[in-house]
């Protein structure tokens, strides 16, 4: 699409030509292309909508590394409230990590009352004693009098659970919904662990490796036998492993999301409405080599993990990055020079920042309470918006083309807006210097509006947020 240029240009907004760089502002020029209503209201946002996931096998994380961990819990922290998916298993009251390759860790009260000191809410996935999912109904109910039982000392209370693992990664869903290879099956487990506490508890399932239509028999299968002890449909879903591409493509976590609302009209009945939907697990691919420093490590990340959230809030779903700490798939480094990260440094990845953008948390304004109707009449240019805290969240995915943006809010026609600039940054390697690794520029401060209309130039594979009043 060929660039809308303002009408005009003042002799000041010349001489910011770097703050221009990032983001332009001035009256209205030229045709809304960005439509933003605030009186077309959709999903709510809750505290549970926005989370990641404790690696806990990782060198470094909330309680490992020593001084590290201090550095790694005020940089989480610095998200504001996020779930955190942990996952743990019960094995003899040795409650630790049920992470593959970390058996034997002790470690679940820690990784508790650490997600409650940054002011997170834990969401346990229940591991079983060898493996994912080989879960007896004695550990389930024991993982939950353990966390609820007198006060909570643990840690706890906690009231969130996912039962299981990718099943359908080997283990088998028969076995999973049924019982078998050590699993008692999803019913048994569930009124085990209903049964172990007064509390309200909300349980997940089925956490499949991925959405897609050969994955429809697993989804069917599973709510048809356990919709009665399901509260949350939980599945995972990696990027289309594309360094380039895979941005463009982040509409398939809409489209999940319709499938499965779809589906659970059809075998929840009556409780339909009551059920959610998250995405347990995502991340621009599931795994990382050489290649895909392009990827991970610059602002397609950002780009990728804001578009995603998007997607999935959109349409009413929640949405948990994978993770805090496993490589590029992290949000933080580290520390070690392993997946071509930076020896002996802590950085916020791009994702990182990607979460930020809607969260807020210590760096610009937190998202509202409803999802909002916005629509972007631009190629390759994403919005989505929240009221009730009043934020707009602009997207550019083109690999070339800056946009001149006209924003035409309907419900708002005078006030006051700010604009913050998740900025572009494309080389890979420059951890110091790289703009995919800072936080986001303040480019407008308390900028007033007229005739609902502002004007933004995004430059290419890059975000900018707007906060209005």
């Amino acid at each position: 699409m060929e660039r809308q240029y303002f009408t005009f240009v003042s002799s000041l907004l010349l001489a910011l030509a770097v703050v221009a760089a990032f983001a332009s502002v001035g009256e209205a020029a030229g045709t809304p292309n960005i439509i933003v209503d605030f009186t077309v209201k959709s999903f709510n946002v809750t505290n549970m909508s926005i989370g990641s996931t404790v690696s806990t096998y990782g060198s470094t994380n909330l309680i490992k590394g020593g001084a590290a961990s201090t550095n790694w819990r005020t940089l989480l922290g610095k998200l504001g409230p996020l779930v955190w998916r942990i996952p743990l298993r019960y094995f003899n009251g040795n409650v630790g990590s049920s992470a593959g390759g970390n058996f034997g860790d002790t470690n679940g009260a820690a990784y508790i009352q650490a997600i409650r000191n940054i002011s997170g809410i834990p969401f346990v996935v229940i591991g079983g004693s060898t493996n994912d999912n080989d879960i007896t109904t004695s550990d389930a109910a024991s993982l939950v009098h353990y966390f609820n039982d007198n006060g909570g000392k643990n840690g706890g209370p906690v009231d969130y659970y996912v039962i299981g693992n990718e099943p359908d990664n080997g283990f088998g869903m028969d076995n999973y919904i049924f019982g078998g290879a050590g699993n008692a099956g999803y019913h048994n487990i569930a009124v085990a662990m209903r049964a172990a506490t007064t509390r309200r508890l909300y349980l997940a399932g089925p956490s499949l490796v991925t959405w897609a239509d050969y994955k429809y028999g697993d989804f069917n299968n599973f709510m048809s036998n356990c919709n009665a002890d399901t509260d949350i449909i939980d599945f995972h879903k990696y990027g289309d492993g594309k360094v380039l591409g895979n941005i463009n493509a982040t509409y398939q976590y809409r489209d999940a999301l319709n499938w499965l609302r779809q589906q659970i009209n059809v075998y929840f009945g009556a409780r339909a409405n009551q059920i959610n939907i998250q995405l347990g697990e995502f991340n621009y691919n599931s795994w990382y080599d050489g290649s895909w420093a392009q990827a991970f490590y610059t602002s397609r990340n950002l780009v990728h993990t804001v578009s995603t959230i998007g997607q999935v809030l959109s349409r009413g779903g929640r949405a948990y990055n994978y993770a805090d700490n496993n490589g590029a798939l992290g949000l933080i480094t580290d520390g070690t020079s392993n997946n071509d990260a930076p020896a002996g440094k802590y950085v916020p990845l791009p994702s990182y920042w990607g979460i930020a953008a809607w969260t807020g948390g210590s760096y610009l304004r937190k998202l509202g309470t409803v999802m909002v109707s916005a629509t972007s009449l631009v190629d390759g240019v994403e919005v989505y918006a929240t009221d009730n805290k009043a934020k707009i969240v602009l997207i550019n995915k083109s690999e070339t083309q800056d946009q001149a943006l006209v924003i035409q809010m309907n419900g708002k026609t005078t006030g006051i807006y700010s604009l913050y600039s998740f900025r572009r940054g494309m080389t890979a390697t420059d951890f110091t210097n790289g703009l995919q690794f800072k936080a986001p520029l303040k480019t407008v401060s308390s900028a007033t509006y007229q005739n609902g209309i502002i004007s933004v130039t995004i430059p290419w594979m890059s975000v900018i947020v707007a906060i209005v009043d």
